[in-house]
């Protein structure tokens, strides 16, 4: 049985696999995409054999791609388009991936999605999994796969088999088996690492250039933070007035932030979580 490799949607996720796939032994048979984005990249693809660099550096070409498949037309006829033995990544947004899983339910096939937060999909018919990286991906170019920690869940041994041999060609060093309770998790986990994180820093470039003042002066600091986090408990590590419950330096905080009600609303939700938390006993 030949194993076709098939990535749905072109989305930062799926141009990460995208990439990686065709710059390894993985490779890719054909693409799923929407009518609107296949026509474009067909026409890109007659004129040239790599799309511009100015569209994020995806290499499209005859050699790495077979063809490209429409999203509307698969979903009408599956049947006309997968056969057994197939697997499908489809790095989509939660809301598409059950209505993917469920049209395209074939026997002989395997679904992939790659989500943290959607546990893996029911079918009757086909194989059902999930591989999903733990990285903020942008879409730009090339992954270090070999950086990235990708978490597996199959609906047998044999999908968790396929998705670590998957992961292995990729490059990927840390591959573990979670199932969709603990991803759920990871995911939360990752939504503060990562999202919250970010938004913390937008905060305060967003507070100096309100102030006049040079938002790229929090860079070093940021930069710190982030290698301090790899190098103990964080809680440890962690400075400032609310570590140390300075009620003083807060007040006067929150008074600088009176005609900025939603970054007072941050400030205050952080200040209190951290004065309030429940302390360890080596802390």
């Amino acid at each position: 049985m030949t194993r076709r490799i098939i990535i749905w949607g072109l989305g930062k996720v799926g141009r990460a696999l995208y990439e990686g796939f065709i710059n390894s032994s993985v490779g890719v048979d054909f693409l799923i995409l929407r009518e609107s984005s296949k026509a474009k990249i067909d026409e890109m693809m007659r004129v040239s054999d790599e799309i511009p660099a100015n569209t994020s550096r995806l290499s499209l070409s005859a050699e790495s791609c077979k063809s490209i498949w429409s999203s509307e037309e698969v979903v009408v006829s599956p049947h006309n388009f997968f056969v057994s033995g197939d697997v499908v990544f489809a790095p989509v947004v939660d809301r598409e991936i059950n209505h993917i899983f469920k049209r395209c339910d074939l026997t002989g096939i395997t679904l992939i999605h790659c989500s943290g937060a959607t546990p893996i999909i029911a079918v009757n018919h086909a194989h059902s999994g999930v591989f999903y990286p733990l990285q903020s991906f942008l879409g730009k170019g090339e992954e270090v796969w070999d950086q990235i920690p990708v978490f597996i869940e199959g609906s047998n041994d044999g999908v968790n088999e396929i998705l670590t041999e998957i992961a292995l060609k990729l490059g990927v060093l840390s591959i573990e088996k979670l199932n969709s309770e603990q991803r759920a998790y990871l995911h939360l986990a990752g939504v503060f690492a990562n999202n919250y994180t970010m938004a913390m820093a937008g905060i305060a470039k967003d507070l100096l250039t309100v102030n006049g003042l040079n938002p790229n002066w929090v860079l070093p600091i940021l930069t710190k933070t982030a290698e301090n986090f790899g190098q103990g408990m964080p809680w440890e590590l962690m400075t400032g007035p609310a570590s140390r419950a300075d009620l003083t330096t807060i007040e006067y905080h929150r008074s600088m932030l009176e005609n900025q009600p939603e970054m007072l609303a941050a400030y205050n939700a952080m200040a209190q979580y951290i004065i309030n938390r429940p302390k360890d006993s080596s802390e």
